[in-house]
């Protein structure tokens, strides 16, 4: 691999060590919430995801972009059944 091609794996590879980070951080937010809150955020994420199968449905992204919301979604679904962690 070329040095430009090096580090622009390596600046992906970064941020999705961030982005990992931001999600058990919003993880932890949500399982500390009353029943009623997670409620109302889930309801809220339902809505967004909504709208983002509409739009991949008629866009031209690679299958690993849908697949990778696919998994995010479930993740976020086991706090449905798991809300708090003791």
């Amino acid at each position: 691999m070329t040095d430009e091609i090096d580090k622009i794996v390596a600046t992906i590879n970064a941020q999705k060590g961030e982005l990992m980070g931001i999600n058990a951080f919003l993880m932890a937010m949500a399982r500390s919430l009353t029943p009623a809150e997670l409620g109302r955020v889930l309801d809220g994420f339902d809505n967004e995801i909504a709208h983002m199968r509409s739009f991949l449905a008629y866009s031209q992204l690679p299958d690993e972009v849908i697949g990778g919301l696919e998994g995010y979604v479930k993740t976020w679904n086991a706090i449905r059944t798991r809300p708090n962690q003791s």
